[in-house]
């Protein structure tokens, strides 16, 4: 028998992106926001998109998640092309697609309070009500750290680290199989960056989630993620591990940002 043959096939990606343009335009200009951008998410791991603010990462994010439709190119999820799906197809992977997003306070609702904030893409995509819900949305608590004594609680009465952890109890609701992480922790203290961080990779490991994570910060996206790409004037410019990426950068900007880096301290995981 071949040695190819003892080899079980590779699992398809679990999401895909093919030259994927977004030009947005303006009064007197075309705005390339994202201008062929390739990239893949294997199940279960953690592709990272770095770059400075205004490179495009974000849009790759909404683009990724069919919040904005590309000027052309191709996604797919799970073997869909999400380009050509129906409404109703795209309305059902969405329950498997979340994003978890900069800002933890103006993500959620002052006026909600947790137990609705969290309890709503359950009410949303119709997966539970009453007790169950209500049931759900403390064992999503939990995992994040928090618990059925902050269900009637509002956002302002959490911290930053807090509420993002109520972000991310959210995101997980549906079930998601893909997360996309836009900034995620850039706007918390260094120390609860790291807790967070922590969080999300023992989520991963528990739950087999594949991560988009997107932050300016090429120690964090080096930590957290398996490939990293680096995005600048809207193009991947180089891509790779990210110990390679430190080691030996190839690209002028990738060795800018290697060069300004500042060392993260990150606990061990518990």
């Amino acid at each position: 028998m071949p040695a190819e043959a003892l080899t079980p096939p590779r699992p398809a990606p679990l999401f895909e992106a093919h030259d994927l343009v977004k030009h947005f335009r303006m009064r007197r200009a075309v705005v390339k926001a994202v201008d062929g951008v390739s990239l893949t998410i294997p199940r279960g791991r953690t592709v990272g998109l770095v770059g400075e603010s205004g490179s495009g990462k974000s849009t790759v994010a909404r683009l990724a998640l069919r919040l904005l439709d590309p000027t052309s190119g191709r996604l797919t999820f799970d073997g869909v092309d999400l380009l050509r799906a129906s409404r109703a197809e795209v309305r059902a992977l969405r329950r498997r697609m979340q994003i978890v997003f900069q800002d933890p306070f103006g993500s959620l609702n002052p006026r909600m309070r947790v137990a609705d904030a969290v309890g709503e893409p359950l009410a949303v995509h119709r997966l539970a009500r009453g007790r169950a819900r209500t049931d759900r949305v403390v064992e999503l608590l939990e995992r994040v750290g928090l618990g059925a004594r902050d269900l009637h609680k509002y956002a302002h009465q959490f911290s930053g680290g807090q509420a993002q952890r109520i972000g991310i109890a959210r995101a997980l609701a549906t079930g998601p199989d893909l997360i996309v992480c836009d900034e995620a922790v850039s706007a918390l203290d260094v120390s609860v960056q790291a807790q967070v961080l922590n969080l999300l990779k023992r989520l991963q490991a528990e739950l087999g989630l594949s991560y988009l994570f997107i932050a300016h910060d090429l120690n964090v996206v080096r930590y957290m993620s398996d490939e990293v790409c680096v995005m600048h004037l809207g193009e991947i410019v180089e891509r790779g591990d990210g110990d390679a990426l430190f080691a030996d950068p190839q690209h002028p900007y990738t060795k800018t940002l290697v060069g300004a880096v500042r060392h993260l301290p990150v606990p061990e995981q518990t």
